[in-house]
């Protein structure tokens, strides 16, 4: 369906590499689009863009089709992402208000996707070594929700903030899912989920707990749904170390380079860390 809708560029503007991501290669900026490869799972993705603009969800890319390169066209949205490392402003508790609320509004739109026919999801891995983390999907989600990812502009004069989200970018990694696992993987990043000496300096003195709470509430889980992300996200944790190492192997690229990096080791790292807290999240989330 979506190799069939054409876009043809107007002027011939200069393209910009976009750098922001571990697996960025070869996404670009032209004028008032993005351009990334695609690959087998762009038909699907392509399609939910569709499908959220039709629905009327705002803060999301636009799909506009395929360009003379083969090249997946989405439109470029303002804004300054949180940061990497994170900006200072990028620690205010009403941002994760604000993005509990953009990822509630998303599944919201997202548990009636229906992709055209010939398309269909990649199928999800499975690891012999560790049970999914869910046997079946309630929603389409984001998948991917960091700090890089969500841009932002200041809510009044002062650059310094506050802020506030004006959209989520990078739309590759959805997929079918469940709520309370897009929750637990957003909550990875903005919580955070790891050890104050392994993360980023502005984000060291974070209570994460508290956090949790903060984006939990503002999504709209109740108590049993906020005790039961704590075995989503153990599940979670559990079964990264074996993607992460699926993906560097089956698609190379930023997902070598991470796991060549060392990703694996802070995959188990912050899994244990969170074993060592989860008593502290309980009372945080109960």
């Amino acid at each position: 369906m979506t190799d069939l809708l054409t876009y043809r560029d107007d002027a011939d503007d200069v393209e910009v590499p976009l750098l922001g991501g571990d697996v960025s290669d070869g996404v670009v900026r032209r004028g008032g689009t993005v351009r990334r490869p695609r690959g087998p799972h762009s038909p699907a993705v392509e399609a939910y863009l569709l499908h959220l603009e039709a629905a009327g969800f705002e803060r999301a890319p636009r799909f506009l089709g395929v360009d003379d390169d083969g090249r997946e066209v989405v439109t470029f949205l303002p804004g300054e992402m949180g940061g990497r490392p994170p900006h200072a402003w990028a620690t205010d508790e009403d941002l994760l208000v604000q993005l509990g609320e953009w990822l509630r509004d998303l599944h919201a739109v997202s548990c009636d996707v229906v992709l055209p026919e010939g398309v269909s999801w990649p199928e999800r891995v499975q690891f012999a070594e560790v049970p999914d983390v869910f046997d079946v999907p309630d929603v389409v989600g984001h998948n991917d929700l960091t700090v890089e990812n969500a841009l932002f502009v200041p809510a009044g004069d002062d650059p310094q903030g506050p802020y506030r989200l004006v959209g989520v970018i990078d739309f590759d990694m959805a997929a079918p899912t469940t709520r309370l696992l897009d929750v637990a993987t957003s909550l990875l990043y903005w919580a955070p989920v790891a050890p104050p000496e392994a993360r980023p300096a502005v984000l060291r003195g974070l209570d994460a707990p508290r956090r949790t709470r903060i984006l939990t509430e503002a999504y709209g889980l109740d108590r049993a749904e906020r005790l039961a992300l704590l075995d989503v996200l153990a599940q979670r944790f559990a079964r990264s170390w074996y993607a992460m190492r699926h993906a560097a192997q089956a698609r190379g690229g930023g997902w070598q380079r991470m796991w060549d990096d060392g990703v694996g080791d802070r995959i188990r790292e912050n899994e244990a860390w969170f074993a060592s807290q989860r008593v502290d999240f309980v009372r945080a989330l109960d």
